[in-house]
């Protein structure tokens, strides 16, 4: 059976594999897309397009509305078209993911046999999992749950799950508790993603999330940013750091050219991808 979040083992090649979720997940993520491409749509619709019952959708329809990411009007539903939308696991889960899983196997390329990494909550560092085991044995601390899903079996990767308060729209644990048990620790890598880069500089739009990357950025001897181009179409609140904390920036060939000049014009140690 394929768990939620994880990658089936014999489809691995680049632009092959597909993030598994629930079936429940998988169809609100329909939900979510259905209505970023057409704005608005009958409830009524959705339930037949999807073959669910009436029921079943207002179940769902709930459940996005309290993550802020619908608004529901007169038997019909539109999405609220805001960066919370964009930070919901559930979308970023499908976006982008040849691009994610080429950052990823490139990551990987910067971590040893015995390392402890650092784990932050992106849908991009989560296809690190993929290859992992290519430098295994190591130690993985994260707040991310998928990856906590997709690891807890393989047996050279020494899990660590950081607790917190569980998110449901990021898929991860956050808050105070998290914050102070990273801190606990000192690492060898961190990986990270961002919501979005402006100029030089990363940001996301949840206070909280700020919060535990840059205690994720504290406790790493080096550090590494996986950035695909949709990383440079939004913009966010709350500043996380400068790009030039990072030891490499791994950055996909889609990237604007005039980002990547940018970056490389103040010395950002880049690796195009």
């Amino acid at each position: 059976m394929i768990e939620r979040g994880t990658v089936e083992p014999d489809d691995r090649e680049d632009g092959q594999a597909e993030v598994h979720l629930s079936k429940t997940e998988k169809r609100r993520s329909q939900i979510m897309r259905i209505l970023m491409e057409s704005g608005s749509a009958q409830i009524k619709e959705l339930a037949e397009n999807l073959q669910v019952s009436l029921m079943t959708i207002h179940r769902d329809l709930n459940d996005l509305q309290d993550q802020g990411l619908v608004r529901r009007i007169r038997g019909s539903v539109s999405a609220e078209k805001s960066m919370l939308f964009e930070s919901s696991y559930l979308y970023r889960a499908h976006q982008h993911v040849d691009e994610k899983r080429r950052l990823a196997r490139a990551a990987v390329r910067h971590i040893e046999p015995g390392n402890a990494i650092v784990w932050d909550d992106s849908s991009t560092t989560f296809h690190v999992c993929d290859f992992i085991e290519q430098v295994a044995p190591v130690t993985v601390i994260t707040n991310a749950l998928p990856v906590m899903d997709r690891l807890r079996d393989v047996q050279e990767i020494e899990l660590i799950g950081l607790g917190g308060k569980f998110h449901r729209g990021y898929n991860g644990f956050f808050g105070l508790a998290c914050e102070n048990t990273i801190r606990t620790f000192h690492v060898d890598v961190a990986l990270l993603s961002t919501t979005t880069i402006q100029g030089l500089s990363l940001f996301t739009q949840d206070e909280q999330v700020v919060r535990a990357k840059q205690a994720m950025l504290s406790i790493a001897r080096k550090k590494i940013l996986l950035v695909d181009e949709s990383k440079f179409h939004y913009s966010a609140l709350n500043y996380v750091a400068e790009l030039s904390v990072f030891d490499v920036v791994l950055v996909s060939q889609s990237v604007p050219q005039d980002a990547v000049a940018r970056m490389r014009q103040h010395g950002i140690k880049l690796e195009l991808v």
